[in-house]
């Protein structure tokens, strides 16, 4: 499947979330998180994945009108309750979004190869890559489950688990959970197949560096952060 978007070094990525982290924890107002959520929303754009970045900024915004309504509510506990889950919706949303951005957008070999480059140990980007590939794996038999129960007219839904729980169990989850513990054998077995307990340091046949336009994304991200810092001292 040929690549959409900009392609940027994993570094790049993995960077620009960290800075994106920062800057939200460091946000002095409201008006800042959304500009750093558009921050987010531009580089899921770039990446490729404009549809997911507009629903994502779509929902954000209904929440920012949560936000300035819930001062409204009478119920102090209820108001305090909406105040707090906004809060923490609104700060995760931009590392949510360019998370999802960077796992869909990397492959396992980049990112491997990437953080074999920072010096990060192995006993790091191993499960991290056991577990990217892990969770594809699942998801493609999951819909098949859910494709062959419907055909026999069982609901994989919450609706149909509170219609008839024993035989959704039985039918969808119980098939589901024995295909996922399948599933990590597989990846381990061929994981070990490839050598990947090999001590030697690995090799890419993708090319990875640093390209202008990774750095220019860094200063900007970068700024981002250095700017909500900036603003909270002043302010």
């Amino acid at each position: 499947m040929p690549r959409r978007g900009m392609r940027l070094d994993p570094r790049t990525k993995l960077a620009a979330m960290a800075a994106m982290a920062v800057a939200v924890a460091l946000a002095p107002n409201l008006s800042y998180e959304a500009l750093l959520m558009g921050l987010a929303g531009l580089f899921g754009v770039l990446l490729g994945k404009g549809r997911v970045s507009a629903a994502m900024v779509a929902l954000y915004v209904a929440f920012l009108f949560v936000a300035h309504f819930v001062v409204y509510v009478d119920d102090v506990a209820l108001r305090t309750m909406l105040a707090s889950f906004s809060l923490l919706v609104r700060k995760v949303f931009a590392c949510g979004l360019m998370a999802y951005a960077t796992v869909a957008t990397t492959h396992v070999n980049e990112l491997m190869s990437a953080l074999a480059r920072m010096g990060v140990p192995r006993a790091v980007t191993i499960p991290l890559a056991v577990a990217l590939r892990y969770v594809p794996a699942v998801r493609e038999d999951w819909g098949f489950i859910k494709d062959a129960m419907r055909m026999r007219g069982i609901s994989p839904s919450p609706v149909g688990f509170v219609r008839d729980p024993l035989r959704t169990v039985d039918c969808v989850y119980v098939p589901l959970l024995t295909s996922a513990s399948r599933a990590s054998d597989e990846l381990s077995m061929a994981a070990v197949a490839r050598g990947i307990e090999n001590p030697v340091r690995r090799t890419c046949y993708l090319h990875i560096e640093m390209r202008a336009a990774d750095y220019a994304l860094l200063a900007v991200f970068l700024l981002g952060t250095v700017g909500a810092l900036v603003v909270r001292v002043v302010a």
